[in-house]
């Protein structure tokens, strides 16, 4: 088997009918499609029990399973595929059946992962921002690929270096993808970047990262907890281990706090005082002595903005650990 493409479907009746029409024009017998409805409550298990029905000559697995997650989702895939390489797919997005070919041209130079170029909208986007070509030496890759590992949903990975390497997903969760780009950079001995577009990113829908925040929003901050706890296990020089601490700060609080971002005052501004404050709690358990203004450009607006709910945050006395922990939860029943 070459490749299993691994999809979770939550709520996707509608969002995911362009997936599935390229998905039908793959007629190869060594390719899987792996597709998991998690917990969704519209009709789209109907639609895909329809689908598996329509194409019988292919390699099809239904999973229906309780909401767990998009990583809850792609584990329960990865646990049972069966292809030398894995590809996890969003719903609402795509792939080009040229990005199979590279796969098969390439499937005996045992790349840990190959990562393509995206189509969004009218850009074409490098999430690598690398040149293409074979890359193999490991010391310059670990560098390389903690400051630019890019997204994951543009690579296929060979399935035998998730497994080996005990790599799945945190569950009940969103921001999932983030722990990952902590980890890989480690592990990672050889890949190939090319230049075909292999991924299409479909923007018409709302998603975790265009949508108003929410409670599972919040869930960027146990990702990314998770993530940095488990690249120090890995991390082998102090550069390493600033370079991931750099990552982190950056995840969860400078990004967190942009996504709550209000104009005038709201909810939101309790939020990030909260996020703040807890950042400063554990940054100090894991021994973090960076400057969040370090990171933002001088002048910058939201850099003022920043700033001036930074001193707010400081009103907020009580640890907020039991706050967070109940929010997510609440989010994930």
């Amino acid at each position: 088997m070459l490749l299993s493409l691994i999809i979770p479907f939550f709520n996707s009746e509608y969002k995911s009918k362009r997936l599935l029409k390229t998905l039908a024009k793959i007629k190869q017998k060594d390719i899987e499609f792996i597709l998991i409805n998690d917990g969704s409550t519209d009709n789209t298990f109907c639609l895909l029990e329809e689908f598996k029905v329509s194409i019988p000559e292919s390699n099809v697995t239904l999973i229906n399973q309780d909401n767990k997650g998009p990583g809850g989702a792609r584990n329960s895939g990865l646990k049972i595929a069966q292809g030398e390489y894995v590809w996890f797919v969003d719903s609402d997005d795509d792939i080009t059946l040229e990005a199979v070919n590279v796969l098969r041209e390439n499937r005996d130079r045992n790349y840990d992962f190959v990562d393509f170029n995206v189509q969004s909208s009218s850009k074409l986007i490098n999430s690598m921002s690398i040149e293409a070509g074979e890359y193999t030496d490991k010391e310059q890759m670990s560098v390389m690929l903690l400051n630019n590992f890019g997204r994951i949903w543009s690579k296929a990975i060979r399935r035998v270096f998730l497994l080996d390497n005990n790599i799945f997903y945190p569950e009940y969760c969103l921001y999932e993808d983030n722990p990952l780009a902590f980890i890989y950079p480690f592990l990672v001995k050889r890949f190939l970047k090319t230049e075909v577009v292999g991924y299409v990113h479909n923007t018409d829908f709302e998603s975790i990262t265009r949508s108003a925040p929410n409670l599972r929003t919040l869930d960027r901050l146990y990702t990314s907890i998770y993530g940095l706890e488990e690249g120090l296990k890995l991390a082998k020089s102090s550069k390493d281990i600033n370079t991931l601490k750099s990552k982190f700060l950056v995840l969860y609080l400078i990004n967190t706090v942009a996504k709550f971002t209000s104009k005038t005052p709201s909810k939101n501004w309790v939020t990030s005082w909260k996020v703040m404050k807890q950042y400063r709690k554990v940054a100090k358990n894991l021994d973090i002595d960076l400057s969040p203004f370090e990171y933002m450009k001088p002048g910058n607006k939201f850099k003022l903005y920043f700033t001036f709910h930074w001193v707010l945050s400081f009103l907020i006395l009580s640890d907020q650990t039991n706050y967070f922990d109940a929010i997510r939860k609440k989010a994930w029943k």
